[in-house]
């Protein structure tokens, strides 16, 4: 009797996903559902006054305790991949509202450099910036094109924080899903003249989508309407952007 209760046991904490729903992790994701709403451009904003003076900081801290006390080491590549975008989400809405109000994440250290490079969070022993999870883990365990669709930093030129928790078992789906609202949006791609004015972030990460051809294919794979026109037809690539404002309310 013992040794099958110790036999389900262990069957069961396998099965556990990355983000291991408990109150700590149901709470955060309502408050994301809650505070997230539709802004212009198809961007989702974030109320950070609301959550600044009411209770809900202490349940984005409490989330990121409580992730902070897992192995991610132990886990495979998809729920790795959903737990650290959750935490660096996490991590990052909790800096800007320890410091609001503010216009962008960028107001942080000597000459607006922002809090990349800060300890903020230990994981597994090991003190970490959002750089060290951003670059140092994701991009260099796990390299994915996708992963910059999946990290948020607080700012209107990035892709959307979504308004629910990164997942192993919906990861893929929800990756392009991000994938599509960016590009389709005119914070990943505008056009003008004949021209096509990309995103700042594919060329900051250039490497991560490959040659032009490969970035070009990879736009046209989710792009609809003019914008999939312009990639398909042969429109250069001209200029890039991207607006640090902070994606608030």
């Amino acid at each position: 009797m013992i040794r099958s209760l110790l036999l389900s046991i262990a069957l069961v904490s396998a099965a556990v996903p990355a983000f291991a729903m408990n109150s700590a992790t149901s709470d955060y994701a309502d408050v994301l559902k809650r505070h997230l709403s539709p802004g212009p451009d198809g961007i989702l904003l974030f109320d950070y006054a609301a959550v600044h003076e009411g209770d809900d900081h202490a349940v984005i801290e409490a989330f990121i305790e409580d992730q902070a006390a897992r192995a991610p080491s132990e886990m495979d590549e998809a729920e790795a991949l959903a737990y650290w975008a959750n935490l660096y989400n996490a991590v990052t809405l909790d800096v800007v509202l320890d410091n609001y109000p503010l216009n962008s994440i960028r107001q942080f250290g000597l000459f607006n450099t922002g809090p990349w490079d800060k300890e903020l969070v230990t994981v597994e022993g090991e003190a970490l910036s959002l750089n060290n999870i951003e670059h140092g883990i994701m991009r260099a365990e796990y390299p994915s094109p996708y992963i910059h669709y999946m990290v948020n930093c607080a700012s209107i030129g990035c892709p959307n924080l979504m308004d629910r928790l990164w997942e192993a078992e919906t990861l893929e789906v929800d990756q392009k899903a991000a994938a599509a609202a960016y590009i389709n949006s005119d914070r990943g791609l505008t056009l003008s003249n004949g021209t096509i004015s990309i995103s700042k972030i594919y060329k900051w990460y250039a490497a991560d989508f490959g040659s032009k051809d490969d970035l070009r294919t990879h736009l046209a794979t989710y792009a609809t309407g003019e914008r999939l026109d312009a990639l398909t037809g042969g429109d250069r690539f001209r200029g890039s952007h991207y607006s640090w404002d902070l994606n608030r309310k």
